[in-house]
């Protein structure tokens, strides 16, 4: 069944968004800033003649050029500034919400939970790393789960074997408890851990 709903929060992780939002922000004010150095620059030694409110003003270049810019489109540059938050938010939201996802699989692989898989949005980015995610907890899952059956089958076979010690087949089912114990030995050697040696 497909889902009908979209998220509405588009501000997940507060600090990661909000930092990136910042920078955006401020690169695009010191490009602009660069961008008007540079053309000051290059009309530095030039005059500009405005016609304004029926007359004539001449002024250098840059310092007009900058009046003007500030005066007749203040509500321009205002409204490319909220532009450039809400449009950084939107992008920040697509790595963000994965990241989010991630930390809380992790969460719950922690506490020994694995029978989820990760599933997200078309556009989010890290999707290997979500299938990568899913592929090791199915694997882990089915590997536990047989050890799992092989503990359970082994303590079944230990049972009989010592209620079968008076019959006369124990050393039958202590040969099949040995044998799923070296399965299970088998099974445990297959993961790395931490303080292996």
């Amino acid at each position: 069944m497909k889902r009908t709903w979209r998220r509405r929060n588009y501000f997940i992780k507060r600090d990661l968004q909000g930092k990136y939002i910042f920078r955006f922000f401020i690169f695009v004010i010191v490009g602009s800033l660069f961008f008007t150095m540079i053309l000051s620059l290059l009309s530095f030694d030039t005059m500009t003649i405005v016609y304004k409110n029926s007359s004539l003003q001449v002024g250098k270049t840059p310092i007009v050029l900058l009046k003007e810019i500030l005066r007749a489109h203040w509500i321009f540059i205002v409204i490319v500034g909220v532009f450039v938050v809400f449009s950084s938010m939107f992008l920040t939201h697509r790595f963000a919400g994965p990241l989010y996802r991630f930390e809380k699989s992790v969460e719950e692989m922690t506490r020994g939970n694995f029978a989820f898989e990760i599933k997200l949005r078309s556009k989010d980015e890290a999707k290997e790393l979500a299938e990568m995610i899913n592929t090791f907890n199915m694997t882990l899952s089915s590997r536990l789960k047989e050890i799992r059956d092989i503990v359970n089958d082994l303590g079944i076979h230990l049972a009989d074997a010592r209620s079968s010690a008076e019959h006369g087949d124990m050393a039958v089912k202590l040969d099949k408890a040995v044998s799923l114990s070296k399965h299970l030995g088998e099974l445990l050697r297959g993961f790395k851990l931490k303080n292996d040696e």
